[in-house]
């Protein structure tokens, strides 16, 4: 038994018809008069997820979320996950909790001796000022980066409000309005 959704009748169905033909996550294949699931990328397996990622990296276009990933494959955590272990993804946490997929060119890798590591962190700066930093940096003609650095927060003050004494007059009040209560 099939259940299926007339598009060409009248009514609630029609409408929802509509809003599914102007869905951007469905194709409507006018001829069929059928409707398909479309994904947010071409990803069937394996391959065609490296090879978007790596296009996306190539094109300096960024990575993938992993949930519109996840929609596009059969089994998709088993998918990443061997992509993981290969070495061949790397996998980011935005701000807003969304996973993020990047290719991993492990071409531009290079190792970095133990000795240029200690000795980067054995010079301290911490006894120069950034402007003299800068100053430097400006001497030997390297350009440095202006209105990045940390921004000071600034604290408003929250007025106070003033208590008015004012007569409250009821002038506005016709006198034949206003009555006495004894």
């Amino acid at each position: 038994k099939m259940i299926g959704l007339d598009l060409g009748s009248s009514g609630i169905n029609a409408e929802y018809g509509g809003a599914l033909k102007e869905n951007p996550k469905v194709n409507f294949d006018r001829d069929k008069e059928k409707l398909n699931f479309k994904p947010a990328y071409p990803i069937h397996n394996k391959s065609d997820l490296l090879g978007i990622l790596r296009e996306h990296y190539d094109n300096g276009m960024g990575g993938l979320l992993e949930a519109d990933v996840k929609e596009c494959i059969l089994k998709p955590d088993e998918v990443i996950q061997e992509l993981k272990d290969e070495g061949m993804v790397k996998t980011l946490l935005r701000s807003d909790k969304q996973s993020v997929l990047f290719y991993r060119d492990t071409s531009v890798e290079c190792s970095i001796q133990d000795e240029f590591k200690e000795q980067w962190n054995s010079i301290s700066v911490k006894e120069i000022s950034e402007q003299d930093i800068e100053n430097y940096l400006k001497r030997v003609g390297i350009a440095t980066m202006e209105g990045y650095g940390l921004k000071k927060a600034t604290t408003k003050k929250k007025p106070t409000k003033r208590k008015r004494n004012v007569k409250m007059l009821n002038s506005h009040l016709d006198s034949k309005m206003l009555k006495e209560f004894d």
